[in-house]
């Protein structure tokens, strides 16, 4: 029992900590809350599901089996949570655009541009757009902060926007004016298209609402007094 003991914390002791806190701290990265993953809790309970239904020996070894796929899964679903903040940012993104073009045009640096737009914006953009600027504060190539922020679904078209005006020569100003206006056109196409199918499933509702009444009150009359106009 002692040797194992020692040989889990000699190993412990060799794996390097991880980065986390220290990028937490240089970025201003908010603290990750103590919740527990439901992914991990899927890929734990999965051996416990597979020895109840399949029962020993077989359970146990398909559980285990089956652990990663099911971690997998549920990391790639998304959660409500989720999908509200990155609708947030998406409504903010336009105005944060505008206040930063307002900051270029004048000859204000990128990363002077994302701090003022940082403080005018509320969160959760205004959090991410301040990341931005410690980033590009400290780092020796701005290239590599537009590459990694094109990775990011919703803050890419502003990386795509800064690389393509660095590649090209046109005014960055310009090109992130731009971007804004594409992110309001699809912004009113998104809502539109969420009309129609607004429009679409609320037909089969009303639909099986008005089929009674409907029938009740112009056919089923007009059934009776034929019934009634015959005489036996």
């Amino acid at each position: 029992m002692i040797p194992s003991v020692l040989a889990g914390l000699a190993v412990w002791c060799l794996v390097p900590c991880s980065t986390t806190a220290r990028r937490q701290a240089l970025f201003g990265q908010p603290k990750a809350g103590g919740r527990i993953d439901p992914a991990v809790v899927a890929a734990l309970l999965t051996p416990v599901a597979a020895f109840v239904v399949l029962g020993l020996p077989l359970g146990p070894v398909i559980g285990v089996g089956l652990a990663p796929l099911f971690h997998r899964s549920m990391s790639r679903l998304e959660t409500a949570a989720a999908r509200r903040r990155n609708a947030q940012i998406v409504a903010q993104l336009p105005t944060a655009l505008d206040l930063m073009v307002a900051a270029l045009e004048v000859g204000r640096p990128p990363v002077t541009a994302f701090e003022l737009a940082a403080a005018a914006t509320a969160d959760p953009l205004g959090a991410e757009l301040g990341l931005v600027a410690g980033r590009l504060a400290i780092a020796g190539d701005a290239g590599a902060v537009w590459r990694s922020l094109a990775l990011d679904p919703s803050l890419a078209p502003v990386g795509r926007a800064f690389r393509r005006a660095a590649t090209s020569g046109m005014p960055v100003a310009h090109v992130v004016s731009g971007v804004a206006d594409d992110l309001r056109r699809e912004r009113r196409a998104a809502r539109r298209e969420r009309s129609r199918k607004v429009a679409v499933r609320t037909a089969a509702p009303l639909g099986a609402c008005f089929l009674p009444a409907f029938f009740l009150i112009g056919i089923v009359p007009t059934i009776v007094a034929t019934f009634r106009s015959f005489s036996f």
